[in-house]
């Protein structure tokens, strides 16, 4: 038979469990994992800050966005007849302008000159009004007005027709410097360009157009040859500080008629992606346990069991948003991922991220819904008690502007689609931001018995 002292006892004891469960619970719900202010209940990127009410990191933001187009007396051909560039560029000032961020358009040669109209405007102008044509300019000095323009979150795009040249002086002292001196003194003068841009932690990228062109051609001799209707190259720089250069890009390839028939990235890999989160609700087979490698990401599965002729599967999710366009590509993407492996076999598949799939945990459901993509990893053999996986997608330059770019435009009528020292031009941007052994993505998983 129980006292009137036991059941006191009793009664105190529980209502000390009910007000220790509400102060734990009060606790948890006040979590705030990553010190943003946002509860953990409510942040849905709990690993890293980020403002309310979702607590994940807001994109970088575009600014001005600074159409530059030379005007030089080589451009002269594009600007006339039935020109395809003059579609291109005033449709690309457009879109910019209405669907990412307003456009102000320049004219620059050997000084900029502004244009005073809006984008729409410029479309019936470069259409029906005689563009100024100026003397030229030598192109590293070009880019070099355009970066010390361009501020922090602003956007600069270059149109021109890219030709590596001395000034006429000195083509008319010697007519075979351009030739000679290419590979050493026109090169080394964009290299130091370059440099100076990736010092101020700007990025560029580089988009290859064709188009017919109506006008004087100057040969690398400056000798005119006049054209009618002959497709000559032309080019579009982008360049803005490398965390928004990405994000830019990204919004351009959106754009519809946007189709370079070329593209080449340079400057972006400051911080390659080696961040992922196993899903272990998410094609799990066998068992094992996470190791955390802190709060943004994983660093691989322990405690692995293996049964006799049994593998074990698992698969991660991976935010890749922030490589160029042509790199997050499943193709590009697959054919130059290297699986290196120590201490195990394994079959690797990267896809794409589907519109959604089945989880339960808020956790997963969110780091699946921040990545593109997911890798299926299946471990076929375990034959040490520690083994590795590495996962790297190496930096691979196309090689597609060797195959624009002439040493000799004499015979530009049956040139095609060649640009005169183009490959010395983007040689020497290479080796600014020499990028010789990079990866794009190095993701390491240790699989631990």
């Amino acid at each position: 038979m129980k006292t009137k002292g036991s059941q006191f006892w009793a009664i105190g004891a529980l209502l000390i469990a009910l007000l220790s469960l509400t102060f734990f619970t009060g606790c948890n719900s006040n979590k705030d994992s990553d010190g943003d202010g946002v509860p953990d209940q409510k942040d849905k990127c709990k690993e890293v800050k980020g403002p309310k009410p979702g607590g994940c990191p807001l994109p970088a933001k575009i600014g001005q966005v600074n159409l530059y187009l030379e005007t030089s007396a080589s451009m002269g051909g594009y600007f006339a007849g039935s020109a395809e560039f003059k579609q291109i560029v005033s449709d690309l000032a457009v879109k910019i302008d209405k669907e990412i961020s307003p456009v102000k358009i320049h004219f620059i040669t050997d000084s900029i000159r502004d244009y005073p109209y809006e984008a729409t405007r410029f479309s019936s102008d470069i259409a029906t009004t005689k563009i100024a044509l100026s003397n030229s300019s030598e192109l590293h000095h070009i880019f070099n007005d355009i970066a010390k323009a361009t501020k922090d979150g602003d956007i600069s795009i270059f149109v021109s027709d890219c030709i590596l040249s001395f000034p006429n002086a000195a083509v008319k002292a010697n007519a075979e410097i351009n030739r000679q001196a290419a590979s050493g003194t026109l090169k080394n003068n964009i290299y130091a360009t370059f440099i100076d841009l990736k010092g101020r932690k700007q990025a560029a990228s580089l988009y290859a157009f064709s188009s017919a062109f109506f006008g004087k051609y100057y040969d690398y001799q400056n000798d005119k040859v006049p054209l009618k209707g002959t497709v000559r190259p032309f080019y579009v720089w982008v360049i803005a500080k490398n965390n928004i250069l990405p994000v830019f890009d990204a919004k351009l390839a959106k754009i519809p008629n946007f189709k370079p028939e070329q593209e080449i990235h340079f400057g972006l890999l400051d911080q390659k992606i080696n961040n992922y989160h196993i899903l272990t609700q998410l094609g799990m087979k066998g068992d094992y346990k996470l190791i955390k490698a802190g709060k943004v990401s994983d660093a691989g599965i322990e405690n692995v069991e293996v049964e006799k002729n049994q593998s074990i599967e698992f698969s991660a999710a991976v935010d890749l948003s922030s490589l160029p366009p042509y790199a997050k590509k499943l193709s590009y993407l697959r054919e130059h991922l290297i699986v290196e492996t120590s201490g195990c076999s394994a079959i690797v598949d990267l896809s794409e991220r589907l519109p959604s799939v089945t989880l339960k945990s808020k956790n997963q459901i969110a780091y699946y819904e921040r990545a593109t993509h997911v890798i299926k990893v299946n471990i076929t053999q375990l034959r040490l008690d520690q083994a590795t996986l590495n996962l790297r997608v190496p930096l691979t330059y196309d090689s597609w502007y060797q195959a624009w770019s002439t040493m000799n435009d004499k015979g530009v009528k049956k040139l095609g689609k060649k640009t005169f020292a183009f490959e010395h031009l983007v040689n020497g941007v290479m080796e600014a931001y020499h990028n010789e052994g990079k990866n794009l993505v190095d993701l390491k998983f240790q699989i631990n018995q």
